[in-house]
């Protein structure tokens, strides 16, 4: 039986330091299987301290709804989900009512949105790869298969051709994307049943198969659907983590918001550099710290030109300035492990934070310089944008730019 609405006791933890929830020992256990925050015991009976929150969003426990706030603006945090270098500004329209504090809603109308602006003109159509086994000569008659699968006999033909249809992996994501949407227990009715209308013009397309998900390669046909796709992505990956933690689909909604973060940063750097002749490559995952290539690392940004590595970045969705302080040393050390096998002379740390200059630390002994720089995700979307294009020109300076990139 669903719990009335004045059943539900909601209570808000903070992305950043630590909050306290009245909870009980099971449901405080369950929180803890999560796995995206810390949570401990205090001396107040059914208090609970929740600390190194990692994700956001709700989840709902028996009768608790759990609201787990970004330290980041709603707006800001939407529109770093949907970028995708074609759309300029997220429009008020994008936004629920209550967009200021419910992240679920937030991303469903944006999602919902996007849908609407990349369906129409109608369903993205195009050719796919079809066999099939018939009677009838359609296509290409596949005589390797043919022989392979029926050696001697002539009837039933085995066939290859291309289809034009509406059932592409562009409309499968989407149409997973609504499905999770409607079963999200904590979104608005409206918000469901305009999800539940819109769902409909998918009905002749296939379910996604596979995983994980993999965004179809960017290209002229699909992007009017790239901001509908990304946010496809988050929230499909809200869902399914945490169902692959334990917990229902339509009970939880946690978004990775660093990475979130980590994408929008490199994608912005992309679309910045690539014009001028670097190479932005993201996630880099073959890099190895000693010669025996046990000691794995991942880099975030890797920028180079002409196949030489120029410089490395990271993004630490972590505020860095609180007190004018120096960046936690764990991360330092890490960076100067990249500097260290790429043979690089700079590394840069780019953090979520306000008006903090860069500060620089020098490594004489391996002659590299660690700058730590702060982004500030608070503002408006045009001025997010053109704050990571500088920190691009930061990156690279001195590399050669095109003189009307050089100010």
């Amino acid at each position: 039986m669903s719990l009335t609405a004045t059943a539900i006791k909601v209570q808000e933890i903070a992305e950043k330091g630590e909050s306290f929830v009245s909870l009980s020992p099971s449901q405080a256990a369950r929180l803890q299987e999560l796995r995206f925050c810390r949570v401990l015991p205090t001396s107040d009976t059914g208090s609970w301290r929740v600390t190194d929150v990692s994700r956001v969003g709700v989840v709902a426990i028996d009768d608790v709804r759990i609201i787990v706030k970004p330290k980041t603006p709603l707006r800001s945090l939407i529109f770093m989900a949907s970028y995708s270098g074609v759309q300029a500004s997220v429009r008020d329209a994008h936004f629920a009512f209550e967009a200021d504090k419910d992240l679920p809603s937030a991303l469903a109308s944006a999602f919902l949105s996007a849908v609407d602006n990349a369906t129409s003109r109608g369903l993205l159509k195009g050719y796919i790869p079809v066999n099939e086994t018939g009677t009838v000569v359609r296509g290409r008659w596949d005589v390797a298969r043919q022989l392979k699968s029926r050696p001697g006999l002539p009837v039933p033909i085995e066939l290859t051709y291309d289809d034009y249809t509406e059932d592409l992996a562009e409309n499968r994501i989407l149409k997973a994307a609504l499905r999770a949407l409607i079963r999200i227990e904590q979104l608005p009715s409206r918000v469901v049943d305009r999800a539940g209308v819109v769902s409909a013009l998918f009905g002749d397309v296939s379910d996604i198969t596979g995983s994980p998900l993999t965004l179809p390669r960017e290209s002229r046909l699909n992007a009017h659907y790239l901001p509908a796709l990304r946010i496809a992505r988050w929230i499909l990956e809200a869902t399914s983590w945490a169902h692959a933690q334990g917990a229902s689909a339509g009970s939880t909604f946690l978004l990775n918001v660093a990475k979130v973060y980590e994408d929008f940063v490199g994608r912005v750097l992309q679309a910045t550099l690539r014009p001028a002749g670097f190479d932005v490559d993201l996630q880099v995952s073959d890099w190895r710290l000693d010669t025996g290539g046990e000691v794995r690392m991942r880099p975030d940004i890797v920028i180079s030109r002409g196949g030489r590595v120029i410089t490395v970045a990271d993004t630490k969705y972590k505020v860095w300035g609180d007190g004018n302080g120096s960046p936690p040393n764990a991360d330092v050390y890490q960076a100067l492990a990249y500097a260290v096998t790429a043979k690089v002379p700079e590394v840069h740390l780019l953090y979520v934070s306000g008006d903090v200059s860069p500060r620089k630390y020098v490594v004489d002994r391996v002659d590299t310089t660690i700058i730590a720089h702060a982004l500030d995700v608070s503002g408006a979307p045009d001025t997010l944008i053109e704050d990571v294009r500088r920190l691009g020109r930061v990156l690279t300076s001195g590399r050669v730019w095109p003189p009307q990139d050089s100010a």
